[in-house]
């Protein structure tokens, strides 16, 4: 009897010393993420600080249009704008234009803000996560979450994008942590998939990415016996075909083929939008050459510490990256996830915790607080306190101007304010010349616009249709001073970033 109640104490006591061996070296692993921890929050924190500056005119559309679905349905004709009046309007995006209306009817533009602080700062911390579960130290992954950050600050607006970041960080961290695709995991790139596909165009990318891994799988296969090969090369065939079978789950269907073309080949609006050109190495674009240099001598030189899928990812981001700017957030990404690990062959490997344990907890505490602080004081702010900047007098002022136009097509505006115009104002539905969805619009059309904002030979004649004109004057300064002399020319109302004139 003694002896069994001394092998039961025994067997308790080793299972306490395994327990506390145990929590000790979760414990530890957590203090050497401390930083990484630190640096989540810190973004967290900036994003709903500088909340309001986030919104733009994109952020303005996906409002617009999640309005837009509620009192009309899915689009499939156009019929908010006259230039492009009645064509094709696939509107992939529906969803997440959706989820953030509701989301600003439920709790007004802040609680759409913390949703999409929520998304930026989720797709960072997947990135770190995945970084880590790859094997690089805390230290390179912080190194390579900085680079992430400062590479594509302009892509952190709020848009529909926003929803996008973390599914394709998600999609990424799922394929690059399991070369054979045998983890039961993987399977979630799927619904992802899915998800992603009514949220933004970028899903192809996310398809790309699991096919890509499925095809390096498939290779690998053949060289298996017979046994695990069939098992291996079924798999490999489901996530090669998949994923193009995921993008098309819409209410769109086999529509958003053309859609997706249209984006990928057909559609003129690189030739005269900024940002779908590639970016040029002026300005804070800079930094982007700058970390696309560093990042291929890094390859280059620790190319044994990559797979081959990391290689080819990062070579695919860097080339789309390099075609267009909207791109190079997708860049940024890969980098945080997969090039730490090669920045790792650059260092020494250290066992000490890189900040003090209690210095880490009060630092991760303290910012949690400042985290909970900031998102009530962004959730708690008035409509017109994230609209300043955007003076709702303009918005009334056009409205009523349009009002009483004898023409239907009555308003002309900057891209700056197209959508907000009509987000604003209902009533405008129908009435404004084009807004950002470029894509809608022919080359000549597009020529046209571009003409009036570089102030080219016959900009003036691009806006004569149009009685009335909704203007930047930090954009096109000199086509206001131009168009304010011009006899007839009424100035409905003025401030320093909005001009509504009056033509007659």
């Amino acid at each position: 009897m003694r002896a069994t109640v001394a092998a039961g104490q025994r067997l308790v006591l080793d299972g306490a010393h395994r327990t506390l061996r145990a929590g000790r070296r979760a414990y530890e692993g957590a203090l050497t993420n401390n930083l990484l921890v630190v640096l989540v929050l810190l973004i967290a924190t900036f994003m709903l600080a500088v909340g309001r500056a986030l919104l733009g005119g994109d952020s303005w559309l996906t409002f617009m249009v999640g309005r837009e679905i509620v009192d009309h349905g899915l689009p499939h004709h156009e019929s908010l704008t006259t230039i492009p009046l009645g064509r094709t309007w696939t509107d992939q995006q529906w969803l997440a234009q959706l989820l953030f209306y509701r989301l600003e009817r439920l709790g007004g533009l802040g609680l759409a803000v913390l949703f999409h602080a929520l998304m930026v700062t989720t797709a960072l911390a997947i990135a770190v996560v995945a970084s880590r579960v790859r094997g690089a130290s805390a230290r390179m992954t912080l190194v390579g979450a900085i680079v992430c950050l400062l590479v594509a600050p302009w892509s952190w607006q709020l848009r529909a994008q926003s929803i996008a970041l973390p599914l394709f960080a998600l999609t990424l961290a799922l394929t690059a942590t399991d070369r054979r695709l045998a983890a039961p995991r993987t399977w979630l790139v799927f619904p992802i998939l899915v998800l992603w596909a009514n949220v933004h165009g970028s899903v192809v990318l996310g398809a790309i990415l699991v096919s890509f891994a499925a095809l390096l799988a498939l290779v690998g296969a053949l060289g298996r016996d017979s046994g695990q090969r069939a098992a291996r090369l079924w798999r490999s065939a489901v996530f090669l075909l998949a994923p193009w079978a995921c993008i098309l789950i819409s209410p769109y269907g086999t529509d958003l083929v053309a859609y997706y073309r249209l984006l990928l080949v057909d559609s003129p609006v690189s030739k005269y939008i900024t940002e779908w050109q590639a970016p040029h190495p002026d300005g804070y674009t800079l930094v982007f050459f700058v970390v696309a240099v560093a990042t291929v001598v890094i390859v280059v030189w620790q190319r044994r510490r990559l797979s081959l899928y990391d290689l080819g990812v990062l070579a695919l981001t860097l080339a789309g990256a390099s075609r267009s700017v909207r791109a190079v957030v997708w860049f940024s990404l890969a980098l945080a996830i997969l090039l730490p690990v090669a920045l790792d062959g650059f260092v020494r490997p250290s066992a000490r915790p890189p900040v003090h344990r209690r210095l880490a907890l009060g630092l991760v505490a303290a910012l949690t607080c400042i985290v909970a602080a900031t998102a009530a004081f962004v959730v708690t702010r008035s409509e017109a306190w994230y609209e300043h900047g955007w003076p709702t007098a303009a918005a009334r002022a056009t409205a009523h101007a349009a009002s009483t136009s004898d023409t239907r097509a009555a308003v002309w505006p900057s891209d700056a304010y197209a959508d907000w115009l009509l987000w604003k104002e209902p009533s405008l539905r129908g009435r404004l010349a084009w807004d950002v969805r470029f894509e809608l619009l022919t080359e000549p059309e597009l020529r046209s616009i571009v003409r009036f904002k570089a102030r080219k030979q016959g900009w003036q004649a691009s806006t004569t249709s149009y009685p009335i004109l909704v203007l930047d004057p930090r954009e096109t300064p000199k086509q206001v001073q131009a168009l304010r002399r011009q006899p007839g020319t009424t100035v409905v109302f003025s401030s320093k970033s909005v001009v509504v004139l009056l033509q007659r």
